[in-house]
């Protein structure tokens, strides 16, 4: 399976209600686990004086609102429960965050405090780093924070942010966009081990799709069918224009959940048959 998301992937060019205490998009989110959102909450001070501005999503957010969370951040902190490990929704953030053009990723363990067994904890940190590398995200460069208890560990989460205080900022896009409701695409279609959610895509399957910022439904126009694992060239009929380049990312979503990868390669014009 690996060789053929990194085949996929090689081949791709590479709203929802902001925190009471951020009026802009945040510099870095903070994703994955739900613990998350219990750790943002008691960093509520440190979080908002630091060097950069942070914020989540709320819990059930849709992958789409996730991805526009994310557009602007310039990093993403990937947060995975040491007593539960990698569970699903990590990969599904840390895809999310990869169609929305985040450029750099980290781990933050939380509750290892909780985990005696030091070889299990390896082995989660290995498997989550294997994740983002499987997905051309550099697993093996990725920092990595640890939160002992997560009933304390505002102050561990505010060490980790001022680590990251000197992240480059994100680089301004060069791409020449224009408006369009129809999109030739390249979409690696995603297993069933990847996402359940995901399904065979045939002309006139409807299709909701998230892409700089925006949400739009539409229909696949292409002839030929894409099945869960499969890559390839497919249309895109939107019902309302979008603003995408030659070179967009964007993501399929189906009750909210993320289940294909794709990037643009023409607009208002047709992919092959």
């Amino acid at each position: 399976m690996k060789s053929t998301v990194c085949k996929a992937i090689a081949c791709m060019l590479l709203m929802f209600s902001l925190p009471t205490w951020s009026n802009t998009f945040p510099d870095i989110v903070v994703l994955g686990d739900d613990a998350r959102v219990l750790l943002l909450k008691q960093c509520t001070q440190p979080c908002r004086s630091g060097a950069n501005s942070v914020a989540t999503a709320p819990l059930g957010s849709s992958a789409s609102s996730i991805a526009s969370l994310a557009q602007r951040a310039k990093h993403a902190v990937i947060v995975v429960d040491a007593t539960r490990g990698p569970l699903q929704i990590i990969r599904e953030h840390i895809l999310i965050a990869r169609q929305a053009g985040v450029p750099s990723l980290s781990l933050l363990f939380v509750n290892t405090g909780r985990v005696k067994d030091s070889e299990l904890l390896k082995m989660e940190e290995q498997e989550a780093r294997a994740v983002l590398s499987t997905y051309d995200l550099n697993g093996d460069q990725a920092a990595l924070f640890t939160v002992k208890t997560l009933w304390r560990g505002g102050d561990e989460l505010s060490d980790a942010l001022a680590a990251l205080k000197n992240t480059p900022d994100r680089p301004e896009e060069s791409l020449a966009f224009i408006n369009g409701q129809q999109l030739a695409t390249f979409i690696y279609l995603l297993t069933p081990l990847e996402s359940k959610w995901t399904l065979a895509l045939q002309k006139d399957s409807p299709v909701t799709v998230w892409i700089n910022g925006r949400v739009s439904q539409g229909l696949v126009s292409s002839t030929h069918t894409l099945n869960p694992g499969d890559s390839g060239d497919m249309s895109l009929q939107l019902g309302a224009p979008v603003s995408a380049a030659t070179g967009s990312r964007f993501l399929l979503e189906r009750e909210g959940r993320i289940i294909a990868l794709g990037v643009v390669k023409g607009v208002g014009v047709q992919a092959a048959p």
